[in-house]
């Protein structure tokens, strides 16, 4: 029995952290700014884009746990997980700059057109990221590496928000700022989204190999898995279950805030170039924060962690609501305090979801990485559709008119919805994850009492 501890190494954490600068450019363009665009570019509805991203979760609700059962089953010279990301990551590009065009059809054909691209979208998502975090786990099997390694994916992620998140504006107004400047700026981020996983997949590749895998007896290759075994990776894990909830509230939180957020600075304040000055600045905050974080995770545990800065989160988003939009400098302050604890949940979460593998294994005596993170991936995207349609049907129930002088009932639903959806979000995460069962101690049990069985 060989009771070593297989970690990656440095040059390969960074490598593999690339894969959060092209997961978060997709995920935030989209989730930022394809509501607004598909509004006031397009001419589309708001509840019928909120309808859109809830109808694309019943297909997810279905393709997120068959790729991750996919996945975990693959084998080739390359690895399990690598060729899916490696194929789909420029094929997700392409849908990126689909998501962003304005096509001269009729409104009718419009729908049509947004639904099909958007489902397209997701379902590509899925083949692509579900892999990409699954090989988490596969670099290490140390805990605390894991942290840094969920850690390395959160700052490289930064740069995928700093894309967004402080360049779409400039970048759009200065291409002229109409629908064809989106269209073009989604085409600079689909180039990006490629580049960034191409050089994940090469930072995994000497351990996502099925050599090492039969040696670790990590997804052995030689190992199969049933599809009763692995819905019981699912069923029968409660952390995951818990964390599930967990990632879900506050995703839904997230996408709320989001969605609404250019609403929110360009009706409501006034000031659409505040958001690369808040973003910006709250981004080198949670860079800056996120170096703390294996320290912290080390001294204090995950789950601790998580729940503090989901206690925390809640407050500092409840705030807004009572914020004058004429108060320009509180704003600002609290759009850069709530967007630098941000990286708290997000690095945590991820990191304590590769202990949620190793939990599998010790409850069932199989792995599955794959069949896992589907779980969270789904989750992650059912949180912002039922965000954004939510965000969506407020608009549309309060009579919201693209590109005009907003009522003062609109006004005061969007920055309800950026306030409080969040702190509601945050009060359902604490819940759920006060029965989150791993603590440090037994996490060095379960892995122990794995090492025995292999």
């Amino acid at each position: 029995m060989d009771n070593t501890v297989r970690r990656a190494k440095f040059s390969e954490v960074f490598r593999y952290g690339f894969g959060g600068i092209g997961s978060n450019i997709a995920f935030m363009l989209v989730m930022m700014y394809l509501m607004f665009f598909y509004t006031d570019f397009l001419g589309i509805n708001a509840a019928a884009v909120g309808g859109l991203f809830l109808v694309s979760r019943f297909i997810d609700a279905v393709t997120d746990p068959v790729m991750g059962m996919i996945a975990d089953r693959s084998n080739s010279k390359m690895g399990k997980y690598r060729p899916w990301v490696i194929v789909g990551a420029p094929i997700l590009g392409f849908l990126v700059v689909l998501l962003f065009s304005s096509p001269n059809f009729s409104a009718g054909a419009k729908l049509v057109y947004v639904y099909v691209t958007y489902i397209l979208y997701s379902l590509v998502s899925t083949v692509v990221n579900i892999p990409y975090h699954s090989l988490t786990p596969v670099l290490s099997e140390d805990s605390d590496q894991r942290t840094v390694i969920a850690t390395a994916k959160q700052l490289l992620g930064q740069v995928g928000f700093a894309v967004v998140m402080v360049g779409a504006i400039p970048i759009t107004t200065a291409l002229g700022g109409d629908a064809r400047a989106w269209q073009l700026y989604a085409f600079i981020c689909a180039v990006l989204i490629t580049l960034s996983f191409y050089i994940c997949a090469w930072g995994a590749k000497k351990h996502d190999t099925p050599e090492v895998y039969k040696k670790n007896a990590v997804n052995g290759s030689d190992e199969k898995i049933s599809l009763k075994e692995q819905f019981q990776l699912i069923y029968k894990n409660k952390d995951v279950l818990m964390l599930m909830i967990a990632f879900g509230t506050d995703m839904i939180a997230y996408a709320s805030a989001n969605a609404v957020n250019m609403y929110y600075f360009k009706y409501a304040v006034g000031r659409p170039d505040l958001i690369p000055l808040t973003s910006g600045v709250g981004l080198l905050i949670g860079i800056a924060v996120s170096f703390t974080i294996p320290f912290l995770s080390k001294k204090f545990g995950k789950k601790v962690i998580f729940m503090t800065a989901s206690a925390t989160l809640m407050v500092v988003s409840s705030v807004l609501f009572f914020i004058p939009f004429t108060s320009i400098n509180l704003i600002i302050a609290q759009a850069i305090v709530y967007a630098g604890l941000g990286p708290f949940t997000g690095v945590v979460g991820w990191a304590m979801l590769a202990d949620c593998v190793d939990y599998g294994e010790w409850i069932t005596g199989k792995r599955g990485a794959g069949t896992v993170s589907s779980q969270l991936t789904f989750i992650n995207k059912l949180g912002m559709a039922i965000g954004g349609m939510l965000a969506g049907v407020i608009l549309a129930c309060v009579g919201y008119v693209a590109g005009q002088e907003q009522t003062p009932e609109v006004l005061n639903a969007i920055a309800g919805v950026k306030a409080f959806f969040p702190a509601l979000g945050y009060i359902c995460s604490l819940i759920s994850m006060s029965f989150y069962p791993i603590t440090k101690d037994f996490y060095e049990k379960m892995i122990a009492d794995n090492k025995a069985r292999a």
